[in-house]
């Protein structure tokens, strides 16, 4: 393999007919030469689709979209904390994470192009018009991703749009505008190539080029791009969002549940047509590759010490890099909105009889109980209540009746002072990810599918760019739609730890969908809805509190999803959230940390005349701040 600036690292996939997934097989012998041929044009393009996968496979997944903004914050496991607490180690020498970040963006391109030249040539036929289509099709997609990723991280960044086939070391920084059209033109391209319905689960369908194409303009049309931004942009955005709503293709999963209820490899939520599109894993050790899905590691705090407990393929490895800020937890309506106990794990049940704890004199319920254990294995041995400050119900004397721990957010101790059980270690875990389908306890590799796209998002994008144009009517119908969703059912039973925490009648079960629509109250200045509803210090007009309030719709509806850091970014929001809602963030983040530093591997080994960057030229490519 030959090393130049951007390296090619180019895996291939060949397709199994027995599950009819995409799956990674890696190829040791290649050559220019097997592209000329249409079987090494499928290589090609299935091997394009690992791309996908480095999103999920190792701590760049969380680093760089959830870590430093308002809904995450450190736990115990510091591996990347310079990620969110903005330290000044966060610079361009990082190689953990922004290296491989930036070396896999542009080696997937180079593998985009060398596809996007070949195709017209090797699937020249006619009888081929459609294959030949659809290939092109996924790599332009394919391509305008990546090119959105780096924009959105980075801002301006080199432009390669042929095969670099031989030691290249000048490149040029574009703009982020030139950037952007770059990104347009291939989505579109790609709408206009690809298939409504695909040929195998993971492929690239024209709704998931839809769906990043309005994601693309409403960026563009962002506060961070304003500069450069058309006046169409929002309702193209709006338009495309639509188009993807309407597809008969696609519909809203009926319970928000189902979306990340993984009970089995290629299991039922997986296939579910709200899934625009998705990395594909599975359990095949072969075909995990290097990392496998890794995101289940990130989200979970430790329980393993607690009596009755021990680690389990169930509960997961706790890596416990990424904990909720108070923001994450109050951001939701926690009695009407279905979304956070569905989101949250807030309960163990004991699976390990060593450790299993009895009652003592002192806190047993009657004398017969002492020496009995508090529970047994598969009774609940953990508890956690997510509660307010004026909470005073949850005293010690209260959680020590109780046979399983209660960790709590808000309790009064014997001298009538606020404390809280929750720390850097100890609070409710992101269930979203759990994979219980591993290998083993140990085994990193995860299984489950990553989703990259889905259609509650392209609700929120429609949304978002129907309110940005002053169509608040619209905004809100579309807001409801998912809300609607996330409210209980009329029957539902809730989470048991729901009416304990939320001080509701055990059992009750009534709709809440009333209670959780919305009106253009709730981001009108002034209004009860406005006041209940969390906005940063200084917003004062309809119009910010209607990007504050997508913001926080988009924390209900996508928690944890690898959005938000770009979400803060382009809205410009970036600063005055973390600095309202990030503690370990908000002494360090300044204006510079809008955009990454430009990787110094790309600096050093990059050249001008022939020559190295001098220092001058350097700083000039690099993001200002670094």
């Amino acid at each position: 393999m030959k090393k130049i600036v951007f390296s090619i690292l180019i895996s291939f996939v060949t397709l199994n007919s027995c599950n009819e997934f995409l799956e990674e097989e890696m190829v040791a012998t290649l050559t220019q030469g097997r592209y000329d041929t249409e079987a090494g044009i499928e290589e090609l393009v299935n091997g394009a689709y690992e791309g996908l996968r480095f999103h999920f496979n190792y701590e760049w997944s969380y680093a760089m979209t959830n870590y430093g903004t308002d809904e995450f914050t450190n736990g115990g496991g510091k591996d990347r904390l310079i990620w969110n607490t903005y330290a000044a180690t966060l610079d361009p020498t990082e190689t953990n994470v922004l290296a491989p970040y930036w070396e896999n963006m542009y080696a997937q391109i180079n593998l985009h192009n060398i596809g996007i030249q070949r195709i017209p040539e090797v699937l020249a036929g006619d009888l081929q018009n459609e294959l030949r289509d659809t290939r092109l099709g996924e790599l332009y997609f394919l391509r305008g991703f990546n090119y959105y990723k780096l924009v959105t991280q980075f801002g301006g960044v080199p432009i390669s749009l042929d095969p670099i086939e031989a030691d290249v070391s000048e490149f040029s920084r574009a703009t982020a505008e030139e950037v952007f059209e770059v990104v347009i033109r291939d989505l579109r391209r790609a709408v206009e190539l690809l298939p409504e319905t695909v040929e195998q689960q993971g492929r690239i369908s024209k709704a998931a080029a839809q769906h990043f194409l309005a994601k693309a303009y409403l960026t563009r049309a962002s506060e961070l791009n304003e500069e450069f931004s058309k006046e169409t942009d929002l309702d193209s955005a709006a338009y495309l969002a639509d188009l993807v709503i309407e597809s008969p293709n696609h519909q809203l999963a009926d319970n928000y549940h189902e979306l990340f209820n993984y009970t089995g490899v290629n299991g039922p939520n997986e296939q579910l047509s709200e899934i625009l599109l998705a990395a594909q894993f599975e359990n095949t050790q072969s075909l995990l590759g290097r990392y496998g899905n890794q995101t289940h590691l990130y989200f979970l705090s430790v329980y393993q010490t607690y009596p009755g407990m021990i680690r389990d393929l169930v509960n997961g490895r706790e890596f416990q890099r990424l904990r909720p800020t108070a923001y994450a937890l109050d951001v939701y309506d926690r009695v009407n909105d279905s979304r956070f106990y569905k989101s949250f794990k807030t309960s163990y049940l004991a699976n390990n009889a060593n450790t299993l704890p009895v009652w003592t004199e002192e806190d047993a319920p009657a004398p017969d109980m002492v020496g009995v254990n508090k529970f047994n294995v598969g009774d609940t041995s953990i508890v956690y209540i997510v509660n307010s400050p004026d909470d005073m119900r949850f005293t010690e004397e209260y959680q020590e009746s109780t046979p399983y721990l209660m960790l709590v957010r808000y309790y009064p101790d014997e001298n009538g002072n606020i404390v809280t059980d929750f720390s850097e270690t100890v609070y409710p875990s992101l269930s979203k990810y759990l994979d219980p389908y591993r290998a083993s306890v140990g085994e990193a590799k995860g299984t489950r599918d990553g989703i990259l796209a889905r259609l509650g998002e392209t609700y929120l994008i429609a949304a978002e760019a129907y309110g940005r144009m002053g169509d608040y009517a619209t905004a809100v119908e579309r807001i409801n739609t998912l809300r609607r969703r996330a409210a209980y059912k009329e029957g539902e039973v809730r989470n048991n730890v729901y009416y304990l925490a939320e001080n509701i009648s055990f059992g009750e079960s009534g709709s809440t969908v009333e209670e959780l629509e919305i009106t253009e109250a709730a981001f009108t200045p002034g209004t009860p809805e406005a006041a209940a509803e969390i906005y940063p210090p200084n917003v004062s007009s309809q119009d910010e509190m209607f990007v504050h309030f997508i913001l926080n719709e988009r924390a209900r509806e996508l928690m944890g999803e690898f959005h938000r850091w770009v979400d803060l970014a382009r809205t410009n929001t970036l600063l005055p959230r973390v600095v309202a809602y990030n503690p370990e963030a908000a002494p360090n983040i300044a204006e510079r940390h809008i955009f990454r530093p430009i990787p110094q591997e790309y600096l050093d080994g990059v050249t001008r005349n022939g020559a190295n960057l001098t220092s001058a030229e350097r700083e000039q490519v690099q993001n200002p701040g670094y």
